[in-house]
């Protein structure tokens, strides 16, 4: 870093002297007249060592929100600020390379979030020897507070490399409202997963712990049988990795370091590319990035509660997680062209035609099979489970995702502005008004008519279980058929569209720029 140019022009443009030595000074009177004050007004109520701890957690909590939401923002003002300016394609015909960009732009951005992170320093000693903790536990906590915080950066940073103008504010909505989704989201999924919180502000906690939990099989709690209760809840700071507990704190840095490590890859494969050229990842990479977040989700998964509740929480992971990465492998018209021209008119593959089925059936086809393999590995015998029927959820799971990704796809070769957009609002709208029509008439209050609904909506992979599938199988395998005919049909057409780019009219590119 001490040698990367475009870190070295982010320290010299925020840290200024005269801005450094103003920030300094008004960060230290803040921390005197706070400590002093909060010191002689709640010492007597609280004794030193309580308002040690609770001044303790809430300089974490508020170096968490500088350095995450704060440095978050200041990420996603980075590139698109240097797009805005007219600047961005300077940098991107440097000597740099890729990485070294990436890297620059990913430290040098939030420099100063960083800079007002270590004006806390000499109050975060303060309360840590006021309330007699242990400094393993202070440096513990920075180093969650660091590695949390740069995996927001490197999210933020490639959303502002994919960020177009007018969407600024909304980009940096969507930061604010992933954070507090990661911090929250492993709350919300406790139930399911033996996995704490990855979240930056997860910090707070580290900072008042005062001994490290143990970690063997032994202090799991115990039925009145004498048997392992796996439904009880983990003690605090630990997780269990396919059945064996672990400290939180190296699960939360090693996993946070591996998406970091997924996010650099996607930034240093487009930070030099043109804007029509983006792609985030390879169909390989896209592949090896679905399995990955399988794999931890499996590693950490409660397949001890209601094996329907446990594989629907996993599959409507999986509908986020694919519906992302299958975004990212749309193609655009320009894109289609280059390849239509590199493959000739004649030699157009099947693969094209109707991409990106194939490759998001394979991805998703493997990801939905890691599901079943840990379900059938793992279930409780005294479980209700037919593999015929869980295989039939995930089938369904995977048409449906095929069918909306299809339906994008073909949006996106068709001529008019922001086609994606337009897309992803008809299905809204559609999604929304079937919804609102089934629950008008009652179809969802009804056992009997509720398999109808499958037609319109992905119910199945939350209201079908053995008892309705037994009454109406029928209706079910009628609308995964029907689904599968949509599928083909949105292939007919996008195959259409695809040998009229073929056969470019002149007239084509002057209505394309007129609209």
């Amino acid at each position: 870093m001490l040698t990367n140019p475009e870190f070295i022009r982010n320290v010299r443009a925020q840290l200024r002297p005269g801005k450094a030595v103003t920030t300094l000074v008004i960060a230290a009177v803040l921390e005197f007249v706070a400590g002093f004050g909060l010191l002689h007004i709640t010492a007597s109520a609280a004794g030193l060592t309580g308002w040690g701890f609770a001044l303790l957690r809430g300089l974490f909590w508020i170096q968490a929100l500088i350095l995450a939401a704060g440095g978050g923002i200041a990420c996603v003002n980075a590139i698109y600020k240097e797009k805005d300016q007219n600047t961005f394609d300077y940098q991107r015909v440097t000597r740099l390379s890729p990485l070294e960009l990436a890297l620059g732009k990913l430290f040098g951005a939030p420099v100063y979030m960083y800079f007002l992170c270590l004006c806390f320093t000499p109050l975060v000693i303060f309360a840590a020897v006021e309330g007699h903790q242990s400094f393993s536990f202070v440096l513990a906590a920075y180093a969650v507070l660091i590695v949390g915080s740069i995996l927001v950066h490197a999210f933020a940073l490639l959303i502002s490399l994919l960020t177009v103008r007018g969407s600024h504010t909304t980009a940096i909505i969507s930061i604010l409202v992933a954070l507090w989704l990661f911090s929250n989201v492993f709350t919300i999924t406790s139930r399911y997963l033996y996995l704490g919180s990855l979240s930056p502000f997860y910090s707070s906690e580290i900072a008042v712990q005062t001994t490290w939990p143990s970690t063997s099989a032994e202090d799991d709690f115990l039925t009145s049988q004498g048997r392992r209760n796996f439904d009880a809840p983990l003690a605090p700071a630990t997780d269990r990795l396919f059945g064996h507990r672990l400290l939180h704190l190296p699960v939360l840095v090693i996993i946070d370091a591996l998406f970091i490590g997924w996010c650099l890859l996607a930034l240093a494969r487009n930070i030099k590319r043109d804007p029509n050229q983006y792609e985030l990842y390879s169909p390989l990479q896209t592949f090896g990035l679905a399995v990955f977040i399988n794999f931890v989700l499996l590693a950490f998964v409660n397949w001890h509660a209601n094996f329907i509740d446990v594989q629907a929480a996993l599959l409507t992971i999986n509908i986020l997680v694919l519906s992302a990465l299958g975004l990212a492998q749309l193609r655009n018209r320009d894109r289609m062209r280059r390849i239509l021209r590199t493959q000739g008119q004649t030699a157009i593959s099947w693969i094209d035609l109707t991409w990106p089925t194939p490759f998001l059936f394979v991805t998703s086809l493997a990801a939905c099979l890691m599901i079943f393999a840990g379900a059938t590995y793992t279930r409780n015998p005294l479980a209700e489970w037919s593999p015929a029927f869980a295989i039939f959820r995930l089938l369904f799971v995977i048409v449906w995702l095929l069918r909306d990704m299809q339906f994008l796809q073909w949006m996106m070769l068709r001529r008019g502005k922001r086609p994606l957009v337009m897309g992803v609002l008809y299905l809204s709208v559609f999604y929304a008004c079937a919804w609102i029509v089934l629950s008008s008439f009652g179809v969802f209050r009804d056992a009997d008519r509720m398999p109808f609904t499958a037609f319109f909506l992905p119910t199945p992979i939350y209201l079908l279980d053995h008892a309705a599938w037994v009454l109406r199988p029928a209706i079910w395998g009628s609308a995964f058929v029907a689904q599968w005919v949509l599928v083909a049909l949105l292939i007919y057409a996008q195959r259409g569209t695809i040998l009229e780019l073929a056969q470019p009219t002149s007239a084509e590119p002057a209505l394309e720029a007129a609209s």
